[in-house]
């Protein structure tokens, strides 16, 4: 699982320096892979969106998930509203602690939160009860996403991950905080990226 933070600075062409997620804003999916693949090296085949509302009736779907929060998390932007403990969250807990940038890093503390949160939805619930629910699942999917994914790419995927190992290499690309012009960004190198990512992807 690789995080790119959405503050990485990039040059879109056309649009001079930006955030790398002005990416989809401006040339949409194909933009944002392009620019995921100067900055990685790595070529994106296939690309799922899913909505806040979609993110929220899965989690609710699966029984809710079992949370650790590890510091006090009070923000009003995104709802959450947590003390240090262990929560079973429902879909609208789950997002809330999802989006929550309320903490010392920021987006790379909610990058941390998104990717510890994903695991253990794939280590709670990806086993063999899950498959009861696949048809709220799919129906879900269908609705609140938008996919270029084939129902293969779905089971294949569902397949991988049930006998997977349940324990997701998290990594997110190499950044450094600076201002320019102003405005707050990740400075990424491309070529280190690159040199970090190898090591993971052989």
């Amino acid at each position: 699982l690789i995080s790119i933070p959405r503050d990485t600075r990039v040059q879109l062409e056309g649009y001079g320096w930006n955030k790398i997620n002005a990416a989809y804003v401006y040339g949409g999916e194909e933009m944002i892979k392009q620019e995921i693949y100067k900055l990685t090296g790595i070529e994106i085949d296939r690309v799922m969106i899913i909505n806040f509302n979609g993110f929220k009736r899965i989690i609710d779907i699966l029984g809710g998930i079992e949370i650790v929060v590890e510091e006090p998390l009070h923000d009003e932007l995104s709802g959450a509203d947590f003390d240090p403990g262990t929560y079973t969250m429902s879909g609208e807990q789950a997002l809330s602690f999802a989006r929550c940038r309320a903490t010392a890093r920021a987006d790379i503390d909610r990058i941390d939160r998104q990717q510890y949160l994903l695991n253990e939805i794939i280590r709670q619930k990806f086993n063999f009860s899950m498959i009861t629910k696949m048809p709220q699942i799919i129906k879900v999917l269908s609705s609140e996403t938008r996919s270029d994914f084939t129902i293969w790419d779905f089971c294949s995927t569902g397949f991988v991950l049930l006998f997977s190992s349940k324990d997701i290499n998290r990594i997110t690309i190499p950044t450094k905080s600076a201002m320019v012009d102003d405005v707050s960004y990740q400075i990424a190198d491309e070529d280190e990226v690159k040199e970090f990512l190898s090591g993971y992807l052989k």
